[in-house]
């Protein structure tokens, strides 16, 4: 049985060969998204690959837990991009 969660959190990493992204939640804990054809990945102002994320990004995925214990992604939304991180006066 698939069960749903929601994963907030920056990106550590992208693994595109894999379909990954590695992100750090807000409890500080870790965690791997599988992504494939069927997740929807959104930026600020239209839609993104697997590649236009990057480390330092702050996202919020919709996923479901397989059978396996896999995340599976099917809703990734980038909140802040990194860059904009690290132009904020509190950095």
């Amino acid at each position: 049985m698939q069960t749903s969660r929601q994963v907030m959190g920056m990106v550590t990493s992208v693994d595109l060969e894999a379909g990954h992204v590695r992100v750090k939640e807000d409890d500080a804990s870790f965690c791997t998204l599988c992504c494939g054809g069927e997740t929807h990945i959104f930026g600020e102002e239209e839609p993104l690959v697997l590649g236009g994320l990057q480390p330092g990004d702050y996202v919020r995925s919709e996923c479901v837990t397989a059978e396996d214990g896999r995340l599976v992604a099917s809703k990734i939304v980038l909140l802040r991009p990194a860059w904009r991180i690290l132009e904020s006066p509190e950095m």
